[in-house]
């Protein structure tokens, strides 16, 4: 089984070396920032990276991402500081003998939680953070037995929300059905979920990509867009019109393609905060 993950991460984000995932941000508001005006973030040559999250903490801003290790072929969860647009004091912080990646990291009181993708274990992990941003420990689990990726947590109205990818069996049914369950303790022990799960079946927008956000007034989601053959082609963001246990809806306001940068191929991810957005690209050696 381990063999199995191991091949379709492989093939979904190496594609035999002949491609690079790199991250960076870019300033401005969601109707306005200039993607083309992105400062890169370029990790070394024997790793890539990818699905970034912005977290402020004590007025330091951090990105925390997928770290993937070319020589141990797996993910793990790395962490670094953005200080005058450069990304400084960059150390792994979550290392396991599975693949790590999409590490989702949100507040609650005075504690300081993140909830990477675990898929192989068949659960969602989460951790909690005893001396931030370094030191993680195991903190609860949910979802136990079943294969999800992605987990998206929102918070909206007094009410928690988990925006979530799942399958039975077949992987790439990850990235088209999306679920979504009412949370009602921190623990996420007890779920509610959806009554029309999953929400959206589809490869064009399915699959999420990062923080769930407002601006002016308005709820967005960023959503891959991928093809039947090709993992992480291009980005939707949506804006979340309806969203109950009994109904959800969401309209496309906006489309990104992987037209942006000479031999770009992908661009999977988005992570917005205040004025900055961190994303994730995928270029052509």
């Amino acid at each position: 089984m381990i063999k199995k993950y191991l091949k379709y991460y492989l093939k979904k984000f190496l594609k035999k070396d002949s491609s690079r995932w790199l991250i960076g941000i870019v300033y401005g508001s969601l109707s306005n920032f200039n993607i083309k005006k992105t400062i890169f973030f370029k990790p070394p040559s024997l790793e890539f990276w990818a699905d970034p999250f912005l977290f402020e903490n004590k007025k330091k801003k951090y990105i925390f991402f997928e770290n993937f290790k070319k020589k141990e072929n797996k993910g793990v969860i790395s962490v670094g500081e953005i200080k005058n647009n450069k990304l400084v004091n960059i150390n792994d912080i979550l290392v396991k003998d599975h693949h790590l990646s999409y590490p989702f990291v949100f507040k609650r009181g005075n504690s300081i939680f993140m909830i990477p993708e675990t898929h192989q274990t068949k659960q969602i992990e989460i951790y909690i953070s005893k001396k931030f941003p370094l030191k993680w420990k195991l903190y609860s689990t949910t979802l136990e037995g079943e294969i999800v990726a992605d987990p998206t947590i929102f918070f909206h109205k007094k009410k928690t929300w988990l925006f979530v990818n799942k399958t039975k069996k077949n992987l790439k049914e990850l990235n088209k059905n999306l679920y979504i369950y009412q949370v009602k303790d921190l623990k996420f022990k007890k779920l509610i979920p959806h009554k029309k799960n999953p929400v959206i079946s589809s490869l064009f927008g399915g699959r999420n990509a990062g923080n769930i956000f407002f601006e002016n007034g308005k709820i967005y989601r960023p959503a891959q867009i991928n093809k039947e053959n090709i993992y992480g082609y291009g980005l939707c963001i949506s804006e979340i019109k309806n969203l109950s246990l009994k109904n959800y809806n969401e309209k496309i306001i906006k489309v990104i393609k992987p037209n942006i940068f000479k031999n770009q191929s992908g661009i999977h991810h988005i992570s917005k905060f205040k004025n900055i957005s961190a994303l994730d690209f995928n270029f052509l050696n």
